[in-house]
């Protein structure tokens, strides 16, 4: 009996653990501008202010708060901790004057995450295989880091 009462206080713990988790993964909404325009995967956006929230798990929903252009694109959790520093921001690749978004972070490890390379980008990098790669941040309050 008594091992029984254990088993179901476990079962109980994992899942309140779980729901916990899930209703987590919701929380992510950030907002930023962005003095340029930009590509994520294969559609581009316009400079404006976005916004970013978590519909679902792995999932990021980034709107235009202007003119309420919105796509909902894939993530997977970032490579590296390094890119959650306590600043929400989102990280952009740049190669000449073309911008890819490729991180969004709200500061905390457990969401930053790292969007897929588009196609575009990849042709860019397969035409010249060492291109002049610089990492561009704009944080939510709208200062952008590294070189425009």
């Amino acid at each position: 009996m008594k091992r029984i009462t254990h088993l179901a206080f476990a079962i109980i713990a994992i899942c309140l653990i779980t729901t916990a988790t899930h209703a987590q993964s919701g929380n992510l909404k950030l907002r930023f501008r962005v003095p340029f325009p930009f590509t994520v995967e294969n559609t581009t956006f316009a400079a404006g202010e976005y916004e970013v929230t978590q519909p679902e798990r792995f999932v990021l929903a980034l709107r235009n708060v202007e003119d309420q252009a919105s796509a909902f694109k894939p993530v997977q959790p970032a490579r590296s901790r390094k890119e959650a520093d306590g600043r929400g921001r989102a990280i952009f690749h740049r190669y000449g004057t073309v911008y890819f978004l490729a991180a969004i972070s709200d500061g905390s490890w457990q969401s930053t995450y790292d969007l897929r390379h588009s196609k575009k980008e990849e042709r860019l990098t397969d035409k010249d295989p060492t291109p002049q790669l610089q990492v561009v941040g704009v944080l939510a309050n709208g200062t952008v880091e590294g070189r425009m």
